[in-house]
């Protein structure tokens, strides 16, 4: 299993000598923030194997057990793996020779029936052969794992789940009161960079290009302007060659020799106008966050007046440093906010449950791990974003009985709106079963519901199918100590203790053996290549 990944990915190991659970993390592997997730899922397994199968973790008396896991966003797979499950889960029958013998080939370091279950904390795929032997467990986040850690060790319903969830009745709402609209406010932010890497943002100079040219300026002081504009926002690019700066440059210059835009020589609605149809021949090209900005604009410019254009997704926060920074006022947003495109101003959750139509966007793993809970338990009706990846949550959410789907791409969005628009009863009726579900998983009866699907399940499965060490003659090892058998399995591997728990509680603190600078500088893209681990 650890041949798939490059990142994101550990072995929990029991100890039965010190009774202890260890997180073993392997330099074929690097470590980046989002591992900060595993750490997380790890301590809370340790807490969920010790708390819920007693018998089996009684110190010497046991057997040591050895379970993959893996957390993020997205899974931390090699490309040449996705690549090859993604091929894999299309028709291979159509192969030609050629092709099936290039599929077998970036298969060999890519084990899939053989090799072990993996219990993955976060977003998986939704094509089964798409590493069929990932399990889907509850997303590492205060709203789900830590929310059944709670309700497990104190049979409470955690404030970190209640307090999310905004039902009609704690906001004397109805479905007659609300404003009918789609409504996103959150984080201009990436998506499945591995799976689709050729979505990107649209790039505002690529749209002024094809609008008309009203009147020609000044050209040595037009351009000089423009130039200088450009240039100190490449200047943040840091990952921009210094020949790509130039081309974007020289794109610029050129743009600006032929046309000049001014804003108070054109109404705003024209020149927004203009910007739409631009960017919407490169529709396709873009994030699914934009596709809704873009949306959201074309539909702003197409209302009639005096009434609601029909979309109303907009960033309130972007990634700035490595934190969220509001678009409004800054320089990166300045010419969208000036075209009126694309950024809004934050609601909070309880302005947000006052729209008739939700959407849970996905974000970089695909998927929104809180925004859907939130969304589905609001008053108004969830229009669910389906991406190639779920969560073990959407497992619970029916089609059409609780939310109405989407396509990825949000070409079907509008004919959505316009059917529930014409179909108030039935859009009322999904939308309150929407809300009923999220009453009742959040309810003491859902609680118990979920931890013994989704958490207690799966667990009695991996246990049951582990066979010690010290009671099989394994294929790959002639050793019958555990330890000398990890090595001799993983042979050219290096695993590193990360983290240890005895878990025991809940709250008591694990015992971190590396620091997050020592993760940094023991696993690194470096390390991870010198044991064969990025492609």
């Amino acid at each position: 299993s650890s041949k798939l990944y490059e990142r994101n990915f550990a072995l929990l190991v029991y100890d039965p000598e010190d009774d202890m659970f260890y997180g073993m993390y392997s330099k074929r592997h690097y470590w980046e923030p989002g591992c900060q997730k595993l750490l997380n899922s790890f301590k809370y397994l340790s807490f969920f194997l010790r708390t819920l199968f007693p018998e089996r973790f009684r110190g010497k008396k046991s057997a040591e057990l050895i379970i993959p896991i893996s957390s993020g966003d997205f899974p931390g797979i090699k490309n040449t793996c996705y690549t090859h499950f993604r091929r894999a889960s299309s028709d291979v029958s159509t192969f030609t020779p050629r092709d099936r013998k290039k599929f077998i080939a970036s298969g060999q370091d890519c084990p899939s029936d053989n090799s072990a279950p993996i219990l993955n904390f976060g977003s998986v795929f939704r094509h089964p052969n798409m590493f069929p032997t990932m399990i889907d467990m509850p997303v590492p986040t205060h709203e789900h794992l830590f929310a059944f850690g709670v309700w497990l060790s104190r049979k409470i319903i955690s404030n970190r789940l209640s307090d999310q969830l905004l039902f009609g009745e704690k906001i004397g709402l109805e479905w007659e009161d609300l404003i009918p609209q789609v409504v996103w406010r959150g984080t201009d932010f990436s998506y499945l960079s591995q799976a689709v890497p050729s979505l990107d943002k649209p790039q505002l100079e690529d749209s002024l290009t094809n609008l008309p040219p009203l009147r020609q300026l000044k050209q040595e002081d037009y351009v000089t302007e423009r130039i200088d504009k450009m240039t100190k926002k490449l200047e943040r690019k840091t990952a921009f060659g210094a020949a790509k700066k130039i081309r974007i440059l020289e794109r610029v210059r050129k743009r600006a020799l032929e046309t000049a835009v001014i804003d108070e020589q054109i109404p705003a609605t024209s020149t927004k106008a203009a910007v739409v149809e631009s960017l919407k021949e490169q529709y396709m090209h873009y994030l699914p966050r934009w596709k809704a900005a873009v949306l959201t604009a074309e539909a702003e410019v197409n209302a009639e007046p005096d009434t609601l254009p029909w979309a109303n997704m907009k960033f309130s926060t972007f990634i700035k440093d490595g934190s969220k920074a509001s678009p409004s006022g800054s320089e990166e947003y300045k010419d969208w906010e000036e075209i009126g495109i694309a950024t809004g101003g934050y609601m909070s959750p309880q302005t947000l449950s006052k729209y008739k139509y939700q959407i849970d966007l996905g974000g970089g793993g695909g998927t929104t791990w809180t925004g859907t809970i939130q969304k589905l338990a609001m008053p108004g009706l969830l229009f669910h974003h389906l991406t190639p990846t779920k969560d073990s949550i959407h497992d619970w959410m029916k089609p059409w009985v609780h939310y109405v789907p989407v396509s990825s791409d949000l070409l079907d969005l509008k004919q959505k709106f316009d059917w529930a628009e014409s179909h108030p009863v039935e859009s009322k009726q999904i939308a309150d079963e929407g809300t009923n579900l999220m009453r009742y998983l959040s309810s003491p009866e859902g609680l118990e519901a979920m931890l013994q699907q989704d958490i207690v399940e799966p667990l009695r499965r991996v246990i049951e199918a582990y066979q010690p060490v010290s009671s099989t003659t394994h294929s790959q090892t002639s050793a019958g100590n555990w330890r000398v058998a990890i090595q001799e399995i993983v042979r050219d591997d290096e695993l590193v203790p990360m983290m240890m728990c005895r878990g025991h509680s809940l709250y008591k603190k694990c015992e971190q053996m590396l620091d997050t600078k020592d993760m940094k500088n023991t696993f690194t893209r470096e390390s991870s290549r010198t044991f064969g681990g990025s492609h």
